[in-house]
């Protein structure tokens, strides 16, 4: 009866209403013509259809005052839910600026709500994230894609945190951009799970790459070491027999010695583990040392190592560890691309406060189509090789702030020029990044 109230009671009140005339007729003894029988039945009926309507409304302000306060519990509820998050949800303007952050916020970044809103989002990450993010937007955007996800390197007062962002694009209806929403959760963890991976991948890839080079430099050692003991066994013997000149014997003897001994000491270095000791050395020494250690393998080959270095020291900070296995791994790379012989030429300059290592040799070369995926993991046009000797080599160089370009011709040869800071230049960074921070 509730649902048809109005279609009840408007009707009977215009026959109430009515009825006064109605009572006229009969009082009057009037004739109750069709015109006004007619007349009545579109009066109830156009009371009836106003009752229906009045139903309508009433049902529909109902479910309205109903929704509102739905609304109400779940817009309550929801603010607090968003509020007890872990996770930061952000809204953007098209610029790129603040408009939302929820609580979260602060203890992500350090910095309260209200000091951020306003600001452009990449006030709160490095340069190399910054760049990733706009990489990502620009991708999806011009792929027409609504989300895309970016790991960020945030910027918080606690200390630098990881953020893995996921962000909608949000455009009005007439297809225009107008700005962003998201969520940023912290990822410390799983980041730092990563590179611990990525570090013991590569232990185990220089440790790898250490002993195999060892076994295959075994033949030049046991040559490097055989020769100098011929040498030491006959002046032994002339020194017993009573030959003159002792005491030029003895000199040759322990120069002997000193070779053998230099030797095993580079062999060594090839499989003993050790963590990174960046010191100032002389770069040229080093090579020195790599060199001596290849020359005898290398002559095996029939292939002639030639030095050409500046005469001054040339003097870096690097672990020397690590850069005599860049350069063991590029020079053994030379002598294996030399099937028949040739000559390998190592280069190292220094030029405005950069130092040039260049290995140029006269090998098969790599093909075009290679030449930009040398240095990716597992990847190598030997048929014996494992592809990470190279890889290696690049991360050690990249960590010394160093940079890689290869240049190769099939049939002629490749040339690999390493570029590093030398030691003025890396004080000058350091001082420079130092008086920035002191700026920021």
């Amino acid at each position: 009866m509730k649902k048809y109230a109005g279609r009840i009671i408007v009707p009977a009140l215009f026959f109430i209403l009515i009825l006064p005339y109605i009572g006229w007729l009969g009082h009057e003894e009037r004739r109750f013509s069709a015109f006004g029988g007619i007349y009545l039945i579109v009066i109830l009926t156009i009371a009836w259809c106003l009752g229906a309507i009045f139903d309508h409304n009433r049902k529909t302000i109902a479910l309205l005052q109903d929704s509102e306060g739905r609304y109400r519990i779940i817009s309550k509820y929801s603010k607090e839910l968003v509020n007890s998050f872990n996770e930061v949800i952000f809204q953007t303007d098209d610029k790129g600026n603040w408009l939302y952050l929820n609580p979260a916020w602060k203890s992500m970044s350090g910095a309260t709500v209200n000091e951020s809103l306003g600001l452009h989002f990449s006030k709160h990450m490095d340069n190399n994230s910054y760049q990733d993010v706009l990489k990502a937007f620009a991708d999806s955007f011009h792929r027409g894609n609504k989300y895309f996800r970016a790991d960020i390197k945030l910027n918080a007062k606690k200390g630098t945190s990881w953020v893995e962002a996921f962000v909608k694009l949000i455009y009005d209806d007439a297809g225009k951009f107008i700005g962003t929403v998201g969520i940023l959760s912290e990822i410390n963890e799983r980041k730092h799970a990563e590179e611990k991976l990525v570090s013991l991948n590569e232990h185990l890839a220089i440790t790898s790459s250490k002993l195999s080079t060892a076994a295959q430099l075994a033949a030049g050692i046991a040559h490097e070491v055989r020769n100098p003991m011929t040498a030491i066994m006959g002046f032994v013997k002339l020194i017993k027999d009573g030959g003159a000149e002792k005491l030029e014997y003895y000199d040759i003897i322990f120069s002997e010695i000193n070779r053998i001994e230099q030797v095993l000491n580079e062999l060594l270095l090839l499989s003993k583990p050790a963590e990174a000791v960046f010191l100032e050395k002389d770069l040229k020494e080093s090579c020195n040392h790599v060199v001596t250690l290849l020359e005898t393998n290398a002559v095996l080959n029939n292939i002639q190592i030639h030095k050409n270095y500046d005469s001054e020291p040339i003097f870096m900070y690097f672990d020397e560890n690590q850069i005599k296995q860049v350069l063991i791994n590029m020079i053994k790379n030379s002598i294996e691309s030399m099937p028949n012989g040739g000559n390998i030429f190592v280069s190292i300059h220094e030029k405005n406060e950069e130092v040039f290592f260049s290995i140029l040799d006269e090998g098969e070369g790599i093909p075009e189509n290679s030449l930009q995926k040398v240095g990716e993991p597992f990847f190598t046009t030997k048929t014996s090789g494992t592809g990470l000797g190279l890889s290696v080599c690049f991360r050690i160089i990249e960590k010394h702030g160093g940079k890689v370009f290869i240049t190769s011709e099939l049939k002629k040869g490749t040339k690999i020029v390493c570029i590093f800071p030398t030691v003025q230049q890396q004080e000058y960074s350091e001082n420079e990044k130092f008086q920035i921070q002191g700026l920021e």
